[in-house]
């Protein structure tokens, strides 16, 4: 028994739910003990239960039928069946209510109510012979049903056979017979959803076991009942609470189908197996009426009357068993005619689209059959073609024949499979290359008798790999011609090529040089970054450009500038990479000429004007001095005499101490002697004071744990850059207020100077013909140091520079 009736109609799109069955079903299942045990055992009793029975089967009815609208193709008919067995089973209880309260007679008789109870459970096999939760390959739909139709013919043979005889019988023989027929078939319904429910999977499985769990229920209470009734001649009103029960369990089945309707659509499973397996049943059921008919000749003791009733009943349906399967023999038979001439058309296309052809020797003739693209192979008109051994040859290239002829013996020999390739020259002329495979017969003794084979055109293929050697010809051709080193990886980032000039180069052989090989001879300072440039770019399908120094073949490790650009095949697909390498030793040691005689061009300079300072301030400077203090002791002595006393003596003295200070200044922006002999703090503070005044702006100097005593190279180096720097804003800023920090560490020394003016583009800047940013930047790359310029129009700039306190052996000095 189970449960399910719907507390709600479901709407489209929600999910139904039938919680509240299960209290229904109990409660009429007590309704029914209640009537049991009050009223006493007559068919009244039975009558009463039956009501309640009645109304059960109408509700698997209406929604057996339910389900069979809503659904499709072998579901359908599942349900439909199902919907047919109900329905002939309400038969049986609506018949004692009416014979027992509508008619006030006793129990109904067995021989009128037997025959829908007995055809219920046929239908009932039949909608589970339908196998609901398969879908047939075959759009023809006939099998199925002519199969359940036979079925449904042996089911009632039996019933006409084993029963008819019997209707007139003494009282209890007919109901004896009837319930061992029945309980047969109850048996055969159980092993049918037994073997369902255990073979399929979820859902459909589910609902197999509560059809299961409901056929065996109602089985077992059949048995039961029909054998007391059959004893005592009275249905106790106990026995009939498992009938209400079996078919609370349907009603229960039914909504169980309901509400897994989705589900049980979505995985409906394509039939695989051979159609023919579900016709055995039928087939045995066809078998079998025939040679019931024979036993039925040699039986004795059996009235004669029996005997003429029970074979012409044989008779009868074994003509319309025979009649069925005639139907069924002569629509199997044109089914497969049409399905063997469509097997055969798209057979033809398939060959026709691949240039193939397939072919059939008989080897105790010697004759051949070809059937397929036989114009595309031959140069023949027709799709067909038979001929000898001799006939076949003629059409192989000459030069191929023995080749052919060996493959095919050796195949022969030893029993295996054969393969070849050869030519094959056309009705026309036209040489065509195909690709022949195929296989021998053997009979009992191992003679062969028969070989089939499957022939394809590779004549376009051959041509595109002969076109694809020829390329690689010449691009190798190419590439062994270029005056660079080529080389080419796979999609595996491991290199499979590379041109004679790298192996020239490397004086190592191309097995060496394959997948990371090539590595080898990179200089062990540059091969973590080697490979690392590589990988990253190689991940991301970018070209890149690296340089890195590459062992010679005669030891000597050479600059090498190597680009690398991304492959990709013409789907789009990644390739893999190819790569050019130079030796751009050369350069990079012209590089170095060039940087050393800029550096010396620098320290020229830079010692020129320290000679200028020194002669400015030590002479001139000295020399004005002196003049000034002539001057002032010519005022004292004028000062003594007042008629005397003259204002172009004032005026020139002030000139001359305005000369002395300018003159001064001069001095220290062409070599500071505070850098030299106070440091670079020092230094850079009376820069700002001296800058700050001479150009009237406001300088904010701020120095943080510099060094008194530090190379000097690096402190010139910086006191250069941040008088460029100063100049530079003064000039082109449009602010009056700067900032100046000097910052030191145990490694390097910071310099940044920031304005808050209209600022510059720093690229074009660099770009320019100005050698401000330029100087800076070639003072500090000789002392190992950077410059970084950080600038945005209207949001003012900052010049950050910074030097290693160890300089290294290159910058001696840095120049001004």
């Amino acid at each position: 028994m189970s449960k399910m009736a719907s507390n709600s109609i479901p709407l489209s799109g929600q999910r139904v739910q039938f919680s509240w069955w299960p209290a229904i079903a109990a409660g009429l299942l007590l309704i029914q003990a209640a009537l049991s045990a009050v009223l006493p055992e007559n068919p009244r009793l039975t009558a009463y239960n039956s009501i309640i029975y009645c109304l059960v089967l109408m509700l698997a009815t209406v929604v057996a039928a339910r389900n069979a609208v809503q659904s499709s193709q072998s579901i359908r008919l599942f349900w439909a069946l199902l919907t047919a067995g109900f329905g002939l089973w309400t038969i049986n209880p609506l018949s004692w209510v009416c014979c027992v309260l509508l008619l006030g007679q006793g129990y109904p008789d067995s021989t009128t109510s037997a025959p829908p109870l007995f055809l219920h459970i046929v239908l009932l096999i039949a909608a589970i012979a339908a196998r609901p939760h398969l879908r047939t390959t075959s759009a023809r739909p006939y099998r199925t049903t002519l199969n359940l139709l036979t079925l449904l013919c042996f089911w009632v043979f039996l019933y006409a056979f084993l029963l008819l005889p019997f209707l007139r019988a003494p009282l209890g023989i007919f109901e004896l017979r009837f319930e061992a027929l029945y309980f047969a078939e109850n048996l055969c319904l159980i092993a049918a959803i037994g073997a369902l429910a255990y073979r399929t999977h979820a859902p459909w499985n589910t609902l197999y076991r509560h059809l299961l769990g409901a056929s065996a229920l109602y089985a077992l209470a059949s048995l039961a009942a029909n054998l007391v009734f059959a004893r005592r001649g009275v249905l106790p009103g106990v026995l009939d609470l498992p009938y209400t029960a079996a078919g609370c369990w349907f009603v229960w089945a039914a909504l169980k189908g309901w509400k897994l309707e989705p589900e049980l659509a979505q995985t409906v499973q394509l039939e695989v197996g051979d159609e023919r397996y579900a016709s055995i049943p039928a087939a045995l059921a066809l078998g079998s009426v025939p040679l019931i008919g024979i036993l039925e000749l040699f039986r004795t003791g059996e009235p004669q009357g029996t005997r003429v009733a029970r074979l012409l009943i044989v008779l009868i349906f074994f003509v319309v068993l025979a009649a069925v399967a005639s139907i069924q023999n002569h629509l199997v038979n044109s089914s497969l005619a049409s399905d063997v001439g469509l097997a055969q058309y798209f057979l033809r296309l398939a060959l026709q689209a691949g240039k193939a052809a397939v072919w059939e020797t008989d080897l105790r003739t010697g004759r051949h059959n070809w059937f397929g693209d036989l114009p595309a192979l031959f140069g023949i008109a027709a799709d067909t073609i038979s001929g000898t051994s001799e006939d076949f040859y003629r059409y192989v290239h000459p030069d191929d024949r023995k080749q052919v002829a060996e493959a095919i013996d050796g195949a022969r020999l030893r029993f295996k499979p054969f393969a070849a390739e050869f030519r094959i020259v056309r009705r026309d002329a036209e040489v065509r290359t195909v690709s022949v495979t195929g296989k021998f017969y053997y009979a009992p003794d191992r003679t062969p008798i028969r070989m089939v084979g499957l022939a394809v055109d590779i004549t376009d293929r051959k041509r595109t790999e002969e076109a694809l050697r020829e390329s690689e010809k010449r691009f190798q051709l190419v590439a062994n011609a270029a005056p660079v080193m080529i080389w080419m990886a796979g999609p595996d980032k491991l290199c499979h090529y590379f041109n004679e000039p790298w192996l020239a180069f490397t004086g190592r052989t191309i097995e060496a040089e394959l997948g990371n090989g090539w590595a080898q001879g990179v200089h062990p300072e540059d091969l973590d970054q080697c490979l690392g440039l590589y990988t990253t770019a190689f991940d991301r399908r970018e070209s890149f450009e690296m340089e890195y120094r590459l062992r010679r073949h005669d030891g000597e490790y050479r600059w090498i500038l190597d680009l690398g650009v991304p492959r990709f095949n013409p789907d789009g697909s990644f390739a893999g990479y190819i790569g050019s390498c130079y030796d751009v030793t050369e350069r990079k040691r012209a590089e170095e000429v060039i940087s050393t005689v800029s550096r010396r061009l620098i320290e020229a300079h830079e010692e020129e004007r320290t000679w200028l300072a020194r002669e400015l301030h030590d002479d001139i400077n000295q020399r004005i001095a002196m003049l000034g203090v002539t001057l002032e002791r010519a005022k004292q002595d004028i000062a003594a005499s007042p008629r005397r006393r003259s204002p172009r003596i004032e005026e020139a003295s002030e000139q001359l101490a305005q000369l002395g200070s300018d003159i001064n200044a001069l001095s220290h922006r062409l070599h500071s002697s505070k850098l030299e002999y106070l440091g670079l703090s020092a230094a850079a503070e009376g820069f700002c004071r001296e800058f700050s005044e001479r150009q009237k702006v406001k300088i904010d100097f701020q120095s943080d744990s510099v060094p008194r005593h530090m190379p000097q190279e690096v402190s010139l180096c910086l006191f250069r850059v941040l008088q460029e720097a100063l100049q530079n804003a003064a000039k082109h800023s449009g602010s009056n207020h700067f900032h100046v920090s000097l910052t030191g560490s145990s490694s390097e020394i910071q310099l940044t100077v920031q304005d808050s003016g209209i600022g510059f583009d720093p690229d074009e800047a660099m770009n320019g013909r100005g050698l401000g940013l330029t100087s800076m930047k070639e003072r500090l790359k000789l002392v190992n140091g950077e410059l970084s310029v950080d600038s945005q129009l209207q949001r003012g700039t900052l010049v950050r520079a910074s030097a290693p306190l160890v300089p290294s052996a290159k910058s001696a000095h840095a120049a001004g």
